[in-house]
């Protein structure tokens, strides 16, 4: 059910021409076998040259600039999902990514209003978790990047998206520490 109403709403927005190019769902990707390790390697030709240019930013904890972008200046319509609980002050979004890497990559915003700079928080990981846990899809993705590590807005975000393949990490198993 989620993941028919995202990809609803993403159908939408491409009908609507909010991206900042034409969807490519035939990105150039390659897939390296190195022993156990699988590296896949895409490129997207349109998001290298027409994608937000990243402040330069010099640290990972620059203030919030309500002058520069951030995601209190995007359209109603670039919104796909609003999400609402009794325990929340405000709403967490999932918005188009418009540069996306490939079809519905998405960025989650929480709580919006707040102006958080691009610094992980308790809130921000839950908001991750439980946009994975309500897809059926077995290979969605929350994923997070700083600033100085290529975040171009410092607004409080994720990127969520579809992967068509499993990725390494997801393969490991892992053992539980106790203290």
């Amino acid at each position: 059910m989620f993941d028919t109403l995202l990809h609803s709403e993403w159908d939408r927005a491409v009908t609507q021409d909010l991206f900042a190019f034409p969807i490519n769902y035939h990105a150039n990707r390659r897939i390296l076998d190195d022993g156990d390790l699988h590296y896949i390697i895409e490129y997207n030709r349109d998001r290298q040259e027409k994608r937000r240019i990243a402040y330069p930013y010099e640290h990972v904890k620059a203030p919030f600039d309500n002058n520069k972008f951030n995601f209190n200046k995007i359209k109603d319509k670039e919104i796909l999902i609003s999400l609402d609980n009794d325990e929340q002050t405000d709403k967490h979004l999932i918005i188009i990514n418009n540069a996306p890497i490939h079809p519905y990559h998405v960025l989650l915003v929480p709580d919006r209003q707040l102006e958080q700079t691009q610094i992980l928080t308790i809130d921000c990981i839950v908001f991750g978790f439980e946009f994975v846990a309500v897809s059926a899809h077995p290979y969605i993705l929350a994923g997070f990047n700083s600033l100085c590590a290529y975040a171009s807005i410092n607004h409080l975000h994720l990127h969520g998206m579809y992967f068509p393949d499993r990725l390494f990490l997801q393969t490991i198993s892992i053992q539980y520490y106790e203290q």
